[in-house]
């Protein structure tokens, strides 16, 4: 692609910053991929590897899914989702506490780790430091990328993390579908272009603080097979 990865526009030495309505449209698109991968196919296919590089960009800089060498092929469309077993593979940051616990992959695993891309998105960075996310020592408004920050509306910022948090819920059946995700990212868009609106100086303070609950559990996951995955 013309335009390289979202990987390419993440990360402390990124030359031309990408402004953040044009952060949410990418993610939009993204989303509307997913969903068709999920709900537009006779059959479900499971992406996993949902990551800032499998995520091109075109001469429009509209996004485009690949990566698809490690797909799975789910259930027919309209029949009950029944999760597979498989040997867990992948990026550590991306995966969900099901997978990195006993290797279970359900469409799921693609909303977590989609949720993953919406906060690095937010942050600007390549690195997603989950970690630190998860013992609860990081507010996320204060970890906001630099070059958009002052530029997100209140009204825009709370539903886009909001949804963000719901991708990464412990628990796959508390993660939203992705029409879902999809849907909650435009209205986030709209938002955010009302308030530019009637904001003349376009300038923004988020006073929210917001924590993402610690999870011991998923973090001894994930230690375990990040240790496993980068040996």
């Amino acid at each position: 692609m013309s335009n390289g990865s979202l990987d390419r526009y993440l990360g402390d030495k990124v030359r031309e910053a990408l402004p953040w309505k044009k952060r949410i449209e990418i993610c939009i698109g993204a989303a509307r991929g997913i969903h068709y991968l999920h709900a537009g196919l006779k059959r479900t296919i499971i992406h996993r590897n949902i990551s800032p590089p499998t995520i091109l960009l075109d001469e429009n800089m509209h996004p485009k899914l690949s990566g698809f060498g490690l797909s799975l092929m789910g259930a027919h469309f309209k029949e009950q989702s029944k999760p597979i077993q498989s040997e867990i593979i992948g990026r550590p940051s991306h995966l969900p506490l099901e997978y990195v616990r006993d290797g279970t992959v359900t469409h799921k695993c693609d909303v977590y780790a989609f949720g993953v891309v919406l906060l690095q998105v937010v942050r600007g960075t390549k690195n997603f430091p989950m970690s630190q996310e998860l013992m609860g020592k990081s507010i996320i408004e204060e970890n906001i990328d630099l070059k958009i920050k002052g530029k997100i509306a209140p009204e825009c910022w709370q539903v886009f993390i909001d949804i963000a948090l719901k991708c990464i819920e412990d628990e796959p059946d508390e993660r939203p579908e992705m029409g879902e995700v999809e849907v909650e990212l435009e209205l986030a868009l709209l938002l955010q272009e009302q308030a530019d609106v009637t904001n003349i100086n376009s300038y923004y303070t988020l006073s929210s603080k917001t924590i993402i609950n610690p999870k011991s559990e998923w973090r001894w996951g994930f230690d375990d097979v990040a240790t496993k995955l980068l040996k």
